[in-house]
């Protein structure tokens, strides 16, 4: 669940500068299915806000290279939070631009190596994208609370977890607010936690077109229950599982956990990656995310041998499935 060490997978984002040449047929509106019954409901209400509270977006720039030009981002969000992002804009394409979401791991931020690398491909592709500060991380973090969302034993942790999940429904509302983003194309890319929270954005949200869910897990209370076979995750989660805190966990989970969410993602295009050998997501967590997700293993899932830090490879799959349901573009150079 953590997310530092990816620094072989950024580098070899960094090469991945190639052009392109078709554009895709824009696709209609999803529809999220109704809840299956009240407790699906009142599960989803968390996540609900009033859309028409303004943005008050500050956008400045940041920096810049031949390829693209990266903001700095802030925009309102619920609960009177100010949530900090990066959106980055190509400069070789035309708008309307296809947009990516981009979200962290549990250790990361919105510029960690990996997600300013993911960006900088994605831009090479002619995709704008936005990556999120979770809360309590990046410059939202706090010195009094550690950010660790996925501690479920923490009421807090939830309510932070309801939390970037709605923040990350108001990137969408920015993106529709601008008149140089496509919203017909419009996909998300999380890893790890962000994974999971993209699963979670996924049952809710019926304005992003695709999802990549990079080594996410799911099934909370059977993890603590059996956090005593995975030394790793119980030395990333150090907790004593007494009644009390279990009743927590079930709690959480209720409301937080991806596998309440993540089957109302298809039939909109869906990848999830799983590392085969994952310290930190049990093999059981990915399966029953997948087997929520009713995913299909020979179109939805793609099994790595890797630890949950991925190998660098792993991109030339985040590239294709992006240019397969985002569509390909040709630069204005190739264009003349």
């Amino acid at each position: 669940m953590r997310s530092s060490g990816y620094r072989g997978l950024a580098a070899t984002l960094f090469l991945l500068f190639a052009a392109c040449s078709f554009t895709r047929a824009q696709s209609a509106p999803f529809t999220l299915p109704p809840p299956a019954d009240t407790v699906d409901a009142l599960r989803r209400s968390f996540y609900t806000y009033d859309r028409s509270l303004p943005l008050h977006a500050d956008v400045k720039p940041l920096d810049s290279t031949a390829d693209h030009t990266r903001y700095s981002l802030a925009y309102d969000s619920a609960h009177d939070q100010r949530v900090t992002a990066i959106l980055s804009i190509p400069k070789r394409f035309a708008a309307p631009f296809p947009a990516v979401l981009l979200m962290h791991g549990s250790g990361g931020h919105k510029d960690a190596d990996y997600i300013k690398s993911a960006s900088f491909m994605l831009t090479a592709q002619g995709f704008a994208t936005i990556s999120v500060d979770a809360q309590y991380r990046g410059d939202r973090k706090r010195t009094d609370v550690t950010g660790e969302l996925l501690n479920p034993d923490s009421f807090r942790m939830r309510d932070a977890w309801v939390q970037t999940v709605v923040d990350l429904r108001r990137a969408v509302d920015y993106l529709a607010s601008r008149n140089d983003i496509d919203m017909s194309r419009v996909g998300y890319l999380g890893f790890s936690m962000g994974g999971m929270l993209g699963a979670c954005l996924g049952g809710v949200e019926g304005r992003i077109s695709c999802f990549l869910l990079a080594v996410p897990g799911g099934g909370l209370v059977k993890i603590a229950q059996e956090l005593d076979k995975h030394p790793a995750l119980k030395a990333y989660w150090p907790v004593t599982l007494t009644p009390e805190v279990m009743k927590r966990v079930e709690e959480f989970a209720l409301v937080c956990d991806p596998i309440h969410f993540v089957g109302n993602i298809l039939p909109r295009p869906l990848l999830i990656i799983v590392a085969k050998h994952d310290e930190l997501i049990p093999p059981e967590a990915s399966q029953m995310l997948i087997d929520a997700a009713h995913a299909n293993e020979a179109i939805n899932v793609k099994r790595m041998e890797t630890s949950h830090v991925l190998a660098p490879a792993v991109i030339f799959d985040v590239r294709a499935f992006f240019i397969q349901h985002l569509g390909q573009r040709t630069p204005l150079a190739a264009a003349r």
